[in-house]
């Protein structure tokens, strides 16, 4: 494996925002991506076989997979309009907030007022 020289302090931690490991990527995965690159070879010489079988379905499975990954799937456009969730949960907002200044405007204190009560001798 590749030593990694990372940025480290006077003390020898590891700087903030810096890592060991900056792919992410575990061991047991690395190994295995390892071990199915020697495997690549012979799965495009086999696709390629594939794509000429007599077998049409074998054909056009084998002929998406080479399309799929040498220009990409297709992209699908979705139009999705969420302006009018946004614009109806501010409208709920400003309604409420209509509501709570009607509502204080229409309060009437009738919180008694305190007098001093005058002592008689």
């Amino acid at each position: 494996m590749a030593q990694v020289d990372v940025e480290r302090d006077e003390r020898g931690r590891i700087k903030p925002g810096k890592s060991l490991n900056p792919s992410g990527m575990d061991r047991k995965k690395a190994m295995m991506l390892r071990n199915l690159e020697d495997l690549t070879p012979r799965a495009i010489a086999r696709l390629g076989r594939l794509v000429d079988s007599q077998n049409e379905a074998v054909a056009l499975s084998a002929s998406r997979e080479v399309l799929d990954r040498t220009l990409g799937k297709p992209k699908q456009s979705v139009s999705v309009d969420v302006t009018s969730t946004s614009a109806l949960h501010l409208q709920a907002l400003q309604e409420l907030a209509d509501r709570a200044r009607i509502a204080e405007q229409r309060t009437i204190d009738i919180t008694p007022i305190e007098t001093p009560i005058e002592e008689k001798d």
